[in-house]
């Protein structure tokens, strides 16, 4: 359990908290490419680590974060024109530019300077893997650009959506690295149904339903393993990453799914659902790719799938996950239709005869559960159990970052040492340790690793 100074440490993120600042240091995903589609197009409303902001594509195609409000009487600038590389205030005509720059006042005399001396909040941007970044913190401590490999792929070997979690930003996290908690939420079944024999991964589950859960401390945050038994075969082993302070990496198939947890505020996360494959698609649908599905609405609202790979599609995804392909997300809030208000549609015959929720859908099931902790979970009454090693491993993990940036160091998983991760999944023999066996293929070393390549359309 952690001391009620210590949860209030870890969930408070707004401007001058101590987890805020840590944040501060690395870029925020804050939007997805495809929200901003064209230049000089309507801008839209974000909000990060407390901050309401306003972000919007100008001519030249660049992309400005910047505070939400005008400066003159505190107009919201969602209302603004985006114009001549820059978004002007309708109220009385202030444009400010992607710096936060006031570059015209046509509402004060033309031999007036005043503009030249008024700005508005602003953020550097970064845009690379369909994602638009911005850096929140002190100038000189901007890292290098986010080039996770999942960014460098094509974007037809990636998907990416988002859904608004209504908790504190934590306990989403803390969800996303347990590795125990997929035995029964998501694909847990009913008394007296088995899980598929001809997979590992359910012969796996129909042995153990405890896994051994093992952390292994890196310079970006740390990785880890779920290792369940499979009998003579040796052990079913599923290795993951984590990397500060809010991304996950989860293994699939040929590629790799995960998740980014991204404050809003101190009760609101925003969650992206990613999906990436490293190698060639195949030609022929296999079960391992499959397991690629990552969440509700992987682009741009449309009727159909549109031109996705039918091994990403959702209908494709396994037992327990649904297929509610963008049809269980509002496109304009991010909010899911299965939410609180409507019990997330819980059917309760399903989850007698099928299912071991009755709930649609695996990122609903997340939501659904961790919103039922409370907006912030109340650790100090917890009692953690050996299988939560990696969560203990993150909060410890996190409060020593957040010391360090205190005491002005640098804290894990600024430098980009995070560049060629990958997550994994295999059998291994028996004695022998996952970590060691799976180096090559965890850190993406060898002929498959490719040079990174930077997108052409970032703007630092």
């Amino acid at each position: 359990m952690l001391t009620e100074e210590q949860n209030e440490l870890l969930c408070r993120v707004g401007p001058g908290t101590p987890m805020g600042e840590l944040m501060r240091r690395y870029w925020v995903p804050s939007l997805l490419s495809w929200e901003l589609p064209e230049a000089d197009c309507p801008p839209v409303t974000i909000k990060l680590l407390g901050e309401e902001l306003v972000a919007f594509r100008q001519t030249d195609g660049h992309v400005g974060i910047v505070g939400a409000r005008c400066a003159h009487r505190r107009a919201h600038l969602f209302w603004g024109r985006n114009e001549e590389n820059g978004l002007r205030c309708v109220y009385h005509g202030w444009k400010f530019d992607c710096e936060g720059a006031c570059v015209d006042m046509p509402s004060e005399p033309e031999e007036s300077n005043f503009k030249d001396k008024v700005r508005i909040p602003a953020y550097p941007t970064y845009e690379v893997g369909g994602v638009i970044w911005c850096f929140m913190g002190p100038a000189e401590k901007k890292p290098a650009p986010p080039l996770f490999a999942w960014t460098q792929v094509p974007a037809t070997h990636r998907s990416m959506s988002k859904v608004i979690q209504e908790s504190n930003w934590l306990q989403a996290l803390e969800g996303g690295i347990d590795s125990s908690h997929t035995n029964f939420l998501h694909g847990g079944l009913p008394p007296g149904q088995k899980h598929d024999e001809s997979t590992a991964m359910g012969r796996a589950r129909n042995r153990a339903l405890s896994p051994l859960v093992e952390v292994v401390p890196t310079d970006y945050g740390f990785s880890y393993a779920g290792i369940r038994p499979v009998g003579d075969e040796g052990n079913y082993v599923r290795a993951y990453h984590w990397i500060m302070p809010w991304h996950s990496y989860l293994p699939g198939g040929g590629g790799n799914g995960g998740h980014m947890w991204v404050p809003m505020d101190d009760e609101n996360t925003m969650v992206y659902n990613r999906s990436a494959v490293f190698d060639d698609p195949p030609e022929e649908e296999t079960d391992s790719r499959r397991s690629l599905g990552g969440g509700e609405g992987f682009g741009p609202p449309t009727p159909q799938t549109g031109d996705l790979p039918l091994w990403l599609r959702d209908a494709n995804r396994p037992q327990g996950f649904g297929n509610n392909f963008g049809q269980d997300l509002d496109p304009h809030t991010f909010r899911s239709f299965r939410n609180s208000d409507n019990r997330y549609k819980i059917d309760r015959q399903v989850q007698k005869t099928e299912t071991f929720t009755g709930i649609e859908g695996g990122n609903t099931q997340d939501r659904a559960i961790q919103e039922s902790m409370g907006a912030i979970a109340d650790r100090t009454l917890e009692r953690l159990g050996t299988t939560d090693r990696a969560i203990i491993n993150a909060r410890r993990a996190l409060l020593k970052a957040v010391k360090t940036v205190q005491d002005g160091g640098e804290p894990p998983g600024v430098q980009p040492t995070y560049y060629k991760l990958r997550a994994y999944e295999t059998v291994l023999p028996n004695g022998v340790h996952w970590f060691e066996a799976l180096k090559e293929k965890l850190f993406m070393r060898g002929p498959r690793v490719a040079e990174l390549v930077t997108d052409k359309t970032a703007k630092s």
